[in-house]
C-alpha cells in the first residue's frame, strides 16, 4: 500500500483506515516540523498537528476527488490553523511567563544567559517586527521548510512572483536590522542573512 500514489491512498482512505495511517505517517513529520518552526512550541504544534490530520480525515471525499496535492493542501490547513492560533493568543507573553520555575537558590549563570537570550530575542523580534505575517510565512517555507518559491505560492494560494516579491523584502529587513547592530555573536547569522 506504501507505492501508492496519493490519490489513490485519499481513494483507498475512504472505506480502508490503514490507509489514512499511511497517509498520516507519510506526512506527519513534515507538518509537525513546519507547525514547531511557525509557533515555537514542541507541545502546541503536535496539537496542532493533530488538528491538521483530523481535517484531512473529515475532508476525504473532498480530497480524493479534488485535483490539489495533498502536501498542498496539509501544509495550507497547517498555516490557517497556526494563523488562528496566533490571532487568538499571545505566544510570546505565554512564552515568558513559564520561562523560568521560580526556584528558592539564585543561579547566576542561568540569569545572564536568560538576560542573553532574551536580548537576543528581543532584537529578532524588532528586526522581524516590519515582516507582514505572510512575509514571516514565506520565510519559513522557503528557509524552514526548504520549498521553492513555487512550491510556496501553492501553499499559500498566490503566485511565485509574490513569494519571491515577499522573501526578497523579508531578507533585505532582516539584512538592515542586522546591519543596524552589528553584535559579535550575530556575524555568523548575518552571513546566512546576507546570502539570501
Amino acid at each position: 500500500m506504501e507505492d501508492k500514489s496519493d490519490r489513490e491512498l485519499l481513494e483507498d482512505a475512504l472505506s480502508d483506515t490503514s490507509a489514512v495511517a499511511v497517509l498520516y505517517e507519510q506526512y506527519r513529520d513534515r507538518i509537525l516540523a513546519y507547525l514547531f518552526h511557525t509557533v515555537l512550541e514542541r507541545d502546541l504544534a503536535e496539537e496542532l498537528t493533530e488538528t491538521v490530520f483530523a481535517k484531512m480525515v473529515d475532508n476525504l471525499p473532498r480530497l480524493a476527488q479534488g485535483r490539489a496535492p495533498l502536501a498542498q493542501w496539509l501544509y495550507r490547513v497547517a498555516s490557517n490553523e497556526a494563523m488562528s492560533w496566533f490571532r487568538h493568543h499571545r505566544a510570546e507573553e505565554r512564552y515568558l511567563a513559564r520561562a523560568r520555575v521560580e526556584d528558592r537558590e539564585p543561579d547566576p549563570d542561568y540569569d545572564d544567559m536568560l538576560s542573553e537570550a532574551q536580548r537576543h530575542a528581543g532584537e529578532v523580534r524588532a528586526a522581524t517586527a516590519a515582516l507582514t505575517p505572510f512575509e514571516r510565512e514565506c520565510v519559513v517555507l522557503r528557509y524552514g521548510e526548504k520549498l521553492k518559491p513555487r512550491e510556496a505560492a501553492a501553499v499559500l494560494g498566490c503566485t511565485a512572483k509574490r513569494v519571491s516579491n515577499a522573501l526578497q523584502r523579508a531578507c533585505h529587513i532582516l539584512r538592515s536590522g542586522i546591519e543596524a547592530n552589528p553584535d559579535e555573536s550575530r556575524r555568523a547569522h548575518e552571513e546566512e542573512v546576507k546570502r539570501c
